[in-house]
């Protein structure tokens, strides 16, 4: 479970990603998102926030998961977004979260086993109250008969604990469902697949 303090964070997640979205090519194009949605997955530590963060800049979509962590780490140097001050917490810094372990964990179990969503809760009258999710997860067993994604700037090939998993940096609710296991998400009337299980078609 995650709780979520109802507080003012500067930069907003959003704001952050302002400065660094425009240096990623699977983000070309993109000059105003907005979130649409996001969905987190529990760190069994408790010490790493895991949140991925769907945007929508007209008829472009993202997927940016996101590690929050409360110091710097230096073997994700290179993976910094920036940082956020937190009302509570404090400094947090962002990493984009395709080489962060505790990401690779979850993204692995989510897409290879099932593993759901973090549920969150917040406090409302000094009562903890389950925050409703904003999209619903789904996952989808079996061989598809799709051929893999091709390995490019929208597809990242994820190097999980259990066996390599597919990122889609740009979720396309047109697309055919791709890959042995499918990680699904519902948001509104759109159903958009977020990772699959196995490796990437090279160029």
């Amino acid at each position: 479970m995650a709780f979520i303090y109802d507080v003012a964070l500067s930069p907003s997640k959003v704001d952050v990603l302002l400065p660094w979205l425009p240096g990623q090519p699977w983000a070309r194009g993109v000059s105003a998102p907005e979130q649409i949605a996001a969905y987190r997955f529990d760190d069994p530590a408790g010490e790493v926030g895991v949140e991925t963060l769907l945007l929508r800049d007209g008829e472009t979509l993202l997927q940016v998961p996101l590690a929050y962590r409360g110091e710097p780490v230096a073997e994700l140097e290179e993976y910094l977004i920036g940082t956020i001050d937190h009302p509570v917490l404090g400094q947090r810094w962002v990493y984009d979260a395709v080489a962060d372990p505790v990401y690779l964990a979850a993204i692995g179990d989510a897409v290879l086993t099932g593993a759901g969503q973090a549920e969150q809760f917040h406090e409302v009258d000094d009562e903890i109250v389950r925050i409703e999710p904003t999209l619903t997860l789904e996952w989808s067993a079996g061989d598809h008969g799709r051929a893999p994604a091709v390995a490019g700037t929208d597809v990242v090939e994820l190097d999980t604990p259990r066996e390599p998993v597919l990122l889609f940096r740009r979720p396309d609710p047109r697309a055919d469902v791709l890959g042995r296991d499918a990680l699904l998400a519902v948001v509104g009337d759109l159903r958009l697949q977020l990772a699959a299980a196995g490796q990437a078609r090279r160029k």
